[in-house]
């Protein structure tokens, strides 16, 4: 093993917080990694370096001598940075954004990140989920926000905000005159869909599949801007998620269609690898779309 400034701060929360559970936490990992690092720490001294005992932490000597020692290295790097200004790189960050992240949230936590980090830079790539992820794996971006996914062993993924799918159409569309409409009732309309590869038309096709229903697009398209003016203009109804539409269905222009049982739901993650460390900004922009949320939430609930 090789040992990393990674291993040692990892190390150092730990010792803080007494917990792997509490440091996975503050760290944004997961408990099995963390203490994975422990164990390569513990092996590569041939220490023993926590006793658990009754499921709590007990620092022994070699732990605290580590202590010592690693918080004189971390300390000494932290002066490095100041005095070469590789701290003020450090605040730069990489983010990958879905298209209805990027189009209306990513802005509000860009705009809180720069009021912390005056002079910091943040480039992002808006893309499609599969696309981020490759890129997280190749150590492209920092952060990915993205729609929920499955069978991604090698990613971490933090829920912060909840979205949903919605089917729309002219109000004037049959289907809108209606309360609710089966799902079958949409099997044979002029579906307009996202390109295959985009959240919203895998959720879409999921659920459909799910209910042993095939569909055929009708129009198909990488802009979210085309699909809701052909659905205006009643070519057809168009699936897209909610934020991107709220404006046109609450001025009228669009009518949401209410499928009965046909969860379009979603979760949106904060997503990074799982061998990234992730330094104070990145935590702290981390903890912004957290909060940014939390906030708008209770409001909306007054």
């Amino acid at each position: 093993m090789n040992l990393t400034i990674r291993h040692l701060k990892i190390f150092i929360t730990v010792y803080d917080e007494r917990s792997m559970t509490k440091a996975a936490k503050k760290l944004f990992m997961t408990q099995p990694s963390i203490s994975q690092v422990i164990k390569e720490l513990e092996n590569y001294y041939n220490v023993i370096l926590f006793e658990r005992l009754s499921h709590k932490l007990y620092v022994t000597k070699a732990g605290e001598k580590l202590y010592t020692v690693a918080r004189q290295i971390i300390n000494l790097l932290d002066e490095a940075k100041d005095t070469l200004g590789i701290a003020d790189l450090q605040k730069n960050l990489a983010i990958g954004v879905n298209y209805t992240i990027g189009s209306k949230l990513v802005h509000r936590y860009i705009q809180k990140y720069e009021r912390l980090y005056p002079g910091s830079e943040i480039s992002v790539n808006v893309n499609k989920a599969p696309k981020l992820i490759e890129m997280l794996r190749n150590g492209e971006l920092d952060l990915a926000l993205i729609e929920e996914r499955d069978n991604e062993a090698d990613l971490i993924q933090k829920f912060f905000y909840h979205d949903r799918v919605v089917i729309i159409a002219n109000p004037k569309h049959a289907l809108c005159q209606k309360k609710y409409v089966n799902p079958e009732d949409i099997i044979n309309e002029h579906l307009l869909l996202r390109d295959r590869g985009a959240g919203v038309r895998n959720l879409f096709e999921l659920r459909m599949k799910e209910l042993g229903l095939g569909i055929k697009p009708y129009w198909e398209s990488t802009s979210t801007t085309a699909l809701i003016s052909a659905a205006e203009n009643n070519f057809g109804i168009a699936v897209l998620p909610f934020q991107l539409v709220q404006e046109k269905i609450d001025n009228g222009s669009l009518k949401e269609i209410k499928i009965k049982g046909m969860d379009l739901d979603r979760k949106l993650m904060i997503a990074y690898h799982k061998n990234k460390f992730l330094t104070s900004s990145m935590l702290e922009f981390v903890k912004i779309c957290h909060q940014t949320e939390e906030i708008k939430s209770l409001q909306l609930a007054k």
